[in-house]
């Protein structure tokens, strides 16, 4: 009697297994999501034979509208009187790039009709495609004084801070001349969205870059990615 009970009771918990079995669901597998795309700002380069490389996640740190073609007006007690082009802005965007030893900053520079540009406080170009466009730049010697070139400016510290331009004061005269850059070169040769819709761009560079005793170091083999984000 007691075989026949226990019989009885594995049948059932046979049954209910089976039972379960048919009714359970299988869940569908889970798709693992694309993790977004990271792209550091990067540079490397080489100084007295020696390699320089930095990285970070972002290195955007500002933009600025300046008063192209700027020159003195007049000089009172000592104060120095600036005008320039009315009609029109000097735009710049700059980028630090920075390790625990040193860094360098990357300014673009672009002068633009006011019309050319949105009306915010802080006026940007309408189209930010063309002020990052594939091609070759000019080092602006006279970056934060007269402002009335176009192209790029770059500074460093590296045993003292170092500049592809001179000094930003109208009380001196001009530290560089004009064929200070005569064998210079900075061409940016990408400008590609990836697949989340950033635009990163590419450039190779070599320049000379001047301290204010008028010392200099040499910049050979630069590469530089910048992570522009959304551009319209």
């Amino acid at each position: 009697m007691k075989s026949k009970s226990l019989l009885s009771i594995g049948m059932a918990l046979l049954c209910f297994a089976a039972c379960k079995k048919e009714n359970s669901v299988t869940d569908p597998p889970i798709e693992k999501s694309h993790k977004a795309e990271i792209i550091r700002d990067s540079v490397s380069y080489i100084i007295d034979g020696k390699l320089y490389t930095a990285s970070k996640y972002s290195s955007f740190w500002k933009h600025a509208n300046l008063q192209p073609n700027s020159k003195v007006d007049s000089i009172i007690k000592n104060a120095y009187y600036i005008s320039g082009d009315k009609d029109s802005i000097m735009y710049s965007e700059t980028f630090s790039i920075y390790n625990d030893h040193q860094s360098i900053d990357f300014t673009f520079i672009k002068k633009y009709n006011k019309n050319a540009m949105t009306t915010t406080i802080l006026r940007q170009p309408n189209d930010m495609k063309d002020f990052y466009a594939i091609g070759n730049r000019n080092y602006a010697l006279d970056y934060e004084r007269d402002n009335s070139q176009n192209g790029i400016a770059i500074s460093l510290t590296n045993e003292g801070l170092f500049k592809t331009y001179g000094s930003d004061s109208f009380r001196t005269h001009p530290t560089l001349n004009a064929d200070a850059h005569k064998d210079s070169k900075f061409e940016i040769i990408s400008l590609k969205a990836n697949k989340s819709g950033l635009y990163i761009l590419e450039a190779k560079f070599n320049t000379t870059v001047f301290d204010d005793k008028k010392g200099s170091k040499s910049i050979d083999n630069g590469y530089l990615r910048i992570n522009l984000g959304l551009l319209k």
